[in-house]
């Protein structure tokens, strides 16, 4: 391609021949009509010189701007299952199974059975002790089933359910509006507790399998802490269904439950007001106000 200084030259040239040609020599002596020509130079030359020009065939790049997506929002509200006694034709239940302590704000959300170590999850909470409500759905193919375990910080009602996450989880890498980051269960159980909880907890399984070698920590202990629990406590087919289990010689416990229908993975959600404010935390097990395709 031509450079623009070339460009500029030639203009220039057919400005002078095309003038002398055509008799025009008188006209533009004329001030009026030489401060035309001059801005018209001016703007040609501004014109090859604009480095929005690109070569010839040279296509014209735009780059669009992505805002980085930072949260994930729940596509069912929970509200929906604490105000109201029936939700998608199933009766529902409220058991309260009292206050977990969380002196370092950290919370863990795992099957402690299995992943005791789970790291805590990223956002924090004010140290304290809250109460944890369970809503239990009471299907008629499938019984009592945990739909909703629930964290409360708060008694304001959140107007939106933000995913939980942990250090390294990105939001922005979840494909597809169902996709979330969750929490494996493979014990059948679930559980709330703190970050320093799940250190005591660790360290008192350590010293039970030492005192208790080829033993297991459920069997040989909370299985009888869950019967305690069970409904029926006489009926050898209901072993309970959750514990809110003191950590020996500290002040610490671990809240521990049924996990909805049973092993997989769930996600856990932040319930936030409208100027995020966090007013509670909630694992969703699949029971309850799933799309259709879900269920």
């Amino acid at each position: 391609m031509k450079s623009a200084e070339s460009k500029k030259l030639k203009f220039l040239s057919r400005l002078n021949f095309n003038a002398k040609s055509s008799g025009y020599s008188q006209i533009i002596d004329s001030g009026l009509t030489m401060r035309s020509l001059i801005l018209m130079t001016v703007l040609i030359i501004a014109s090859c010189s604009n480095p929005v020009h690109q070569n010839k065939g040279e296509k014209l790049k735009i780059v669009k701007s992505k805002t980085k997506q930072t949260e994930r929002l729940s596509h069912v509200d929970y509200n929906k299952i604490f105000e109201n006694d029936i939700v998608d034709g199933v009766a529902v239940e409220l058991l309260e199974i009292g206050k977990l302590n969380i002196p370092t704000g950290k919370i863990v959300v795992c099957d402690p059975l299995v992943l005791p170590n789970t790291p805590p999850l990223t956002k924090t909470v004010r140290p304290g002790k809250y109460p944890v409500k369970i809503y239990i759905a009471k299907t008629k193919q499938s019984g009592d089933r945990y739909a909703v375990a629930k964290l409360e910080f708060s008694s304001k009602k959140a107007d939106k359910w933000v995913l939980a996450t942990q250090d390294g989880d990105d939001i922005s890498k979840l494909k597809g509006e169902d996709a979330f980051f969750g929490f494996p269960v493979d014990a059948g159980l679930a559980g709330f507790f703190d970050y320093n909880a799940g250190i005591e907890y660790n360290n008192f399984e350590k010293k039970f399998m030492v005192k208790n070698p080829g033993g297991n920590i459920y069997d040989d202990f909370l299985a009888a802490e869950f019967k305690k629990n069970a409904k029926e406590p006489n009926n050898p087919n209901d072993a309970g269904d959750w514990i809110n289990f003191k950590i020996p010689n500290t002040s610490n416990n671990i809240m521990m439950f049924q996990s909805g229908y049973g092993d997989g993975t769930y996600p856990v959600y932040w319930g936030m007001t409208k100027d995020n404010k966090v007013v509670s935390l909630v694992i969703d097990f699949f029971v309850l106000l799933q799309p259709a395709e879900k269920q």
